[in-house]
């Protein structure tokens, strides 16, 4: 396995990470909504923000490296 694989599986495997816990936020802001928590849910609104984000420049950056990459 290349060095490249291990980097694009650890890189999927972060983002999947991300994803899920991004949509978790997403369910605890619901729960604020809900409760009135306008703290909270503005918080947490930010919080998935910034993992849904941050998950999608993972796969941007994943999709930017081919096979003939030498700087891993």
């Amino acid at each position: 396995m290349s060095k490249l694989n291990i980097r694009h599986s650890i890189g999927r495997l972060a983002q999947f990470g991300l994803v899920i816990d991004g949509t978790l936020h997403l369910a605890e802001v619901a729960s604020a909504y809900y409760e009135e928590a306008w703290t909270t849910l503005m918080l947490t609104s930010l919080h998935s923000t910034i993992f849904f984000l941050s998950a999608y420049f993972i796969g941007h950056d994943l999709s930017h490296h081919n096979e003939g990459d030498i700087n891993v």
